[in-house]
């Protein structure tokens, strides 16, 4: 794999931050590596630190194989679960920078983060099925499945493909207030490409302008299922 040094582009509003962009490789063959474990505290979305100079990266293909190895986890001990352990890159950091508008070959890790910790199991212990929930969007849920063990590159693969869904138009019966949001946000979008202004609204465009991924939590109600959670930048 190559890696490549660059600089954000003027859109990304960073400052004193860097990262590394991994471009897709389907196909690609996996390779057992070493990562990094550390025990951190389930706690909140509450807040987005200060932001971290972006460099270049690879996702591995949604399919393949997933890898355990010791690397960042966050633990979550609850009373519908035992011992839940989330991978450190969908938990709260960040450590990941992910524009859930964009193609996951825009999706960026900081450094010292290898592309390879993508391809790593999403929880521990391993499981195959994996429900998230959407807070800002109840009516939606993204539904993540792999019988060799959900990984952290099939996680965000189906929250690309859940939210990039161009909504129907039965789906559009919400406050008016609501749907004009998503129309104006659906305009700014879309403005540069007329692709993608010919399919119309599609369902991230409900979140307005909240399209980076921050990270999972357990679920509030009890279940075993997460919540998902945005914010303007990070």
């Amino acid at each position: 794999m190559n890696h490549r040094i660059g600089v954000p582009s003027s859109s990304s509003h960073h400052t004193g931050r860097s990262w590394a962009m991994h471009s897709a490789q389907p196909g690609s063959t996996s390779q057992a590596f070493q990562g990094h474990w550390s025990a951190l505290p389930a706690s909140p979305l509450s807040q987005i630190p200060n932001t971290p100079l972006l460099h270049p990266v690879s996702l591995p293909h949604p399919n393949a194989t997933s890898h355990q190895s010791h690397m960042s986890y966050q633990h979550s001990s609850t009373s519908h679960s035992s011992f839940i352990v989330l991978h450190s890159l969908l938990s709260y950091g960040p450590n990941l920078r992910f524009n859930v508008t964009r193609d996951l070959a825009h999706v960026q890790l900081r450094p010292g983060c290898p592309s390879t910790m993508l391809q790593e199991l999403a929880v521990q212990p391993p499981v195959s099925h994996m429900i998230i929930t959407i807070p800002e969007l109840p009516a939606w849920v993204i539904e993540v499945v792999n019988p060799r063990g959900v990984t952290v590159n099939n996680v965000l693969a189906m929250i690309r493909e859940t939210l990039n869904q161009s909504v129907a138009s039965h789906e559009m019966q919400r406050s008016s207030r609501a749907v004009n949001a998503a129309i104006d946000s659906s305009r700014v979008r879309s403005r540069a490409d007329p692709r993608e202004h010919a399919q119309g609204v599609k369902r991230v465009d409900f979140l307005g302008p909240k399209v980076f991924f921050i990270g999972l939590a357990r679920a509030r109600d009890g279940s075993d299922s997460w919540e998902i959670h945005f914010a303007q930048n990070v």
